[in-house]
């Protein structure tokens, strides 16, 4: 009995104290930093030329262009930046980086290298704290007997057999329009 009446007088003095001690508050979350404004970065413009095309194998092409930002409103040189060159080649061979250079204080960036297959030349800016990544590309055609074997564009006109002087293998490929009879000759006149 004596038992009964202790555990009784402590839950009730639980109680009491619970119910008069003051309620814990949790401490006022810490206000949340204002964050800094974001920096507006500057656009970028690359340019990107493989020249010259078509190019016959195994000849050099330069692939050259400008990097510049626009900053107060106006398109400045971006220079000392470092741009990379890929090349996609023609086919499934897979996209591969060949080259890394640097800008001059102009802008300008230029890199030679042979000729060896049709495909697109890509240039990438990967751009910095200040300024936005851009990327530009040409393609090139590269041919082993003649143009004829490139399609026709601004920098490839189109040919005549009067032009080309020989009999020529176009294969299924006659971009030029030089086989009259489809048999993958072009220009058989002159034969």
């Amino acid at each position: 009995m004596i038992r009964r009446t202790v555990i009784t007088l402590v839950s009730v003095l639980a109680l009491t104290v619970t119910a008069s001690a003051p309620a814990y508050a949790a401490p006022a979350p810490a206000p949340t930093p204002a964050h800094a404004p974001a920096v507006t970065k500057n656009a970028t413009k690359l340019t990107a030329d493989a020249k010259p095309e078509p190019v016959a194998k195994k000849k050099t092409i330069t692939v050259k262009g400008t990097l510049k930002h626009k900053k107060s409103g106006q398109w400045r040189a971006l220079g000392a930046q470092v741009v990379t060159i890929h090349f996609d080649p023609a086919g499934k061979d897979r996209v591969r980086k060949v080259a890394t250079v640097r800008t001059t204080r102009t802008g300008g960036y230029s890199r030679t290298f042979t000729a060896s297959r049709s495909g697109k030349w890509i240039v990438k800016y990967a751009g910095n704290k200040f300024n936005r990544g851009n990327n530009a590309a040409d393609a090139v055609c590269v041919y082993s007997a003649g143009r004829w074997q490139c399609p026709v564009s601004p920098t490839n006109p189109d040919l005549d057999c009067d032009d080309i002087r020989k009999t020529v293998w176009v294969g299924s490929n006659d971009y030029h329009r030089l086989d009259a009879d489809n048999d993958g000759w072009g220009c058989d006149s002159y034969s």
